[in-house]
Parts: structure tokens; C-alpha cells; sequence
């Protein structure tokens, strides 16, 4: 009988992970195919295809502000409830962005996109893992996070597909599709969180709640400094051609997805540590590639790409930890904030590190090398979090009495 309801919770644990891994596509979808389309929306606008950057800045004021926003008053609502009502409202802004040819009301609309982008994913992943025993959050947490590689593997090609052939109306029509098959998944298969029906208890916003929501920020700070120059990389330093660029996208979306799922697996039998420091060296080692000039854009895509998420879930496995279930809706919103403010930085830094935005060869090596510098920091950044959350549990276990 046990075994019978082992399986049972297993299987229902897995379909929720799916349902988050569904709502975190749409998300990521809806906030990345912004910059690639906008070069068919500008002519509609009557602005230059160079305001891409206005619209997705407005896009992360809005995620960081409703960020921090969440991680003070999250507590005190039913999460549910709220990600339904996330999700019917990101549908809907989405659905009125495509009846408006108005620039200045689109950067309005991107404005309140974010702040309900930047509060569904915590919210989400709070409910999951506050379900998860402790062996398999690192597993439902890959889940999750291997949504994004879905997002360059199809849903990406999809959008670009549905621009080029039947214009970017359709296209923002297709998320907000996707918003509106989301609310009966959420109603039918997302549970109550039992943490959403006990006192509110907020995180002191203090160095040590900073420094495990901004971790996983950190650690992916250098691959977002060469996601800019990524294109520029393969043609100019790996002689990559037009052609091969989707191709080559595509292997490293499959390269992300698959290190993500086995980063997840191997979570509750490797230390994060390990798994850190292994993808750490892959990920230094992918950066060599276009360094030392070697023609092999296929190998650098696929080590780069599968080392960035594996970072990525090795940190997250470990700062999962760091809030109780009353308190990691909140977290995790902050978290998504911290996200959204350090990729902003890293994409500024990425563009003054390339003087006059000139691709020259030098220019990119030296943006390449600051980004492996970055990387190489974090094993230690998993390193302090660890000793932390050990010295809370020895704090815990043996309180210091009068």
C-alpha cells in the first residue's frame, strides 16, 4: 500500500512539475521573442528597430519591481489563485499589445508584462517545491528550468516562423493562447500550497536573504555578458555561416535541455559543488574554443549552452534550500528580480566591453575572457552558500541559550 501511494504522489508531483515547466515556457517565450520580433513590429510603430532596447528595459522594471513587491506581500495571498490570475493577466496584455500601434502605449503594456512576469515564476516553483521531498527537488527544479531550452528548440523558431510568414500578430496571438490553456492546467492539476494557509512569516531583506536570492544571478552573469555577442562569435571568430545559425541553436538548445535533465538527476547523488565545478570547467573550456580561433561552432554552442544550465541548476538546488515553505514564494519572487536586474548588467557591461560596438576580434576575446573570470568564481560562490546553511543548521540544532 505504501509503495502504491509513493507512486501515486510521484506521478502527481511529475505533472505539476510539467504544468510549471508549461507556464515557465510561456513566460520565458513571451519575454524573449520581444527583441527578435520587435524588428517586425517597429515599421507599425513608426520607430527604429533600435527601441527594442526601450521595450524589453521596460519589460525587467517591471519584473524587478513586482520582484520585490512579492517578497514583502506574497505571504499574505493564496498562491493559486494568484498564478491563475498571473496568467489570465499576461494573456490579456499580451492579446492588447496587437490592437495598439501606439509606441509609447506598447511600453505601458510591456511595463505591466513584466510586473506579473516577474512575480509567476516564484509563485510557481514555491507551490512545486513545497510538494517535493527533499531527493527530488533538485530533479523538479531541472524540470522546470529545461523549459528554457524548450523556448530556443521550438518555441522561438515557431514565433520567428509565424512573423516572417503570417506577421507578429499572430504571433503575440499564439502566447496569449498559451496564457489562456494554462488557467484549466492550473485549476485541474496545480494543488493548494499548504503554505499559502499559514501566518504569514516574511524574510528578513538582509545580507544573507540578498545573497542566496541574487546566487543563481551570479553564476549566470557570464553567460549573459556572451549572450548578446553569440551570433557574432560563431559567424566572425568559429566561420560559421548564415545558414548553419539556426542549426546551430537548435543543437545547443538540445545540448541545454539534456544537461539540464541529467544536472537535475544527479543532484541528489553529487554534491553541488561538483556539479558546479564541473560545469564550471566545461563552461571555461567552450569559451576557449572561439579564443584560441578554433573552426568549431558546433562544440562551442554545445558546451557553452549545456554548462550555462547545468550552472544553473546546480545553484539552484542549493539556494532552494535557503527559505522554509512559508517563506519561498517570496524568495523565490526576489530571486526572479535579482535575475532580471543582473542580466540587465551583464547586457550593458556586454556592450561597453565592445568599444563603439565594433565586433573586432580583440574586442570579443576580451569580453569572452572577462566572462570566463566571472565564471570561475562560482564553486566558491556554492562554496560560502553551503557553509551558511550549515552554520543555520548547527544554529538551529544547538541554540545558544543565556
Amino acid at each position: 500500500m505504501p509503495l502504491v501511494t509513493t507512486m501515486f504522489n510521484h506521478k502527481a508531483l511529475l505533472r505539476i512539475a510539467i504544468v510549471m515547466a508549461f507556464i515557465q515556457f510561456t513566460n520565458a517565450l513571451e519575454y524573449m521573442m520581444f527583441n527578435p520580433i520587435f524588428a517586425f513590429m517597429a515599421a507599425d510603430f513608426a520607430v527604429p528597430v533600435s527601441y527594442s532596447g526601450y521595450v524589453s528595459g521596460m519589460y525587467t522594471a517591471g519584473a524587478v519591481l513586482s520582484g520585490i513587491i512579492a517578497f514583502y506581500w506574497i505571504g499574505r495571498l493564496n498562491r493559486k489563485r494568484f498564478l491563475i490570475a498571473n496568467m489570465a493577466l499576461l494573456g490579456l496584455v499580451t492579446l492588447l499589445t496587437t490592437f495598439t500601434s501606439n509606441f509609447s502605449l506598447l511600453l505601458i503594456l510591456r511595463f505591466c508584462a513584466g510586473l506579473v512576469g516577474g512575480t509567476t515564476m516564484g509563485v510557481g516553483i514555491s507551490i512545486l517545491i513545497n510538494h517535493a521531498p527533499t531527493n527530488l527537488r533538485g530533479k523538479m527544479l531541472a524540470t522546470v528550468i529545461a523549459s528554457f531550452s524548450i523556448v530556443s528548440i521550438a518555441g522561438m523558431p515557431t514565433i520567428l516562423f509565424l512573423c516572417t510568414h503570417y506577421g507578429w500578430h499572430i504571433a503575440l496571438w499564439l502566447i496569449s493562447t498559451l496564457c489562456l490553456l494554462a488557467l484549466p492546467l492550473i485549476v485541474s492539476i496545480i494543488p493548494q500550497d499548504p503554505a499559502s494557509f499559514e501566518t504569514p512569516h516574511t524574510l528578513p531583506l538582509d545580507a544573507d536573504t540578498l545573497l542566496f536570492a541574487s546566487s543563481n544571478a551570479l553564476v549566470q552573469f557570464s553567460s549573459m555578458l556572451v549572450i548578446p555577442v553569440l551570433v557574432p562569435v560563431m559567424t566572425q571568430q568559429l566561420s560559421a555561416s548564415q545558414d548553419l545559425l539556426p542549426w546551430l541553436f537548435f543543437v545547443g538548445g538540445m545540448s541545454g535541455y539534456q544537461s539540464t535533465k541529467m544536472t537535475g538527476a544527479l543532484a541528489s547523488r553529487i554534491s553541488a559543488l561538483i556539479l558546479a565545478s564541473g560545469s564550471t570547467i566545461v563552461f571555461i573550456l567552450s569559451l576557449l574554443i572561439p579564443i584560441l580561433g578554433f573552426p568549431h561552432p558546433t562544440l562551442f554552442i554545445t558546451l557553452f549552452l549545456g554548462a550555462s544550465y547545468s550552472r544553473l541548476v546546480s545553484t539552484s538546488v542549493v539556494t532552494i534550500q535557503f527559505p522554509d515553505d512559508k517563506q519561498r514564494a517570496g524568495f523565490a519572487s526576489l530571486q526572479t528580480s535579482m535575475m532580471y536586474l543582473t542580466t540587465t548588467v551583464a547586457f550593458f557591461l556586454s556592450a561597453y566591453l565592445l568599444p563603439g560596438h565594433v565586433m573586432a576580434p580583440r574586442n570579443i576575446n576580451t569580453l569572452l575572457a572577462v566572462s570566463a573570470i566571472f565564471a570561475s568564481f562560482s564553486p566558491m560562490i556554492i562554496v560560502i552558500l553551503q557553509k551558511k546553511l550549515a552554520k543555520r543548521l548547527i544554529q538551529t540544532e544547538h541554540p545558544i541559550t543565556d
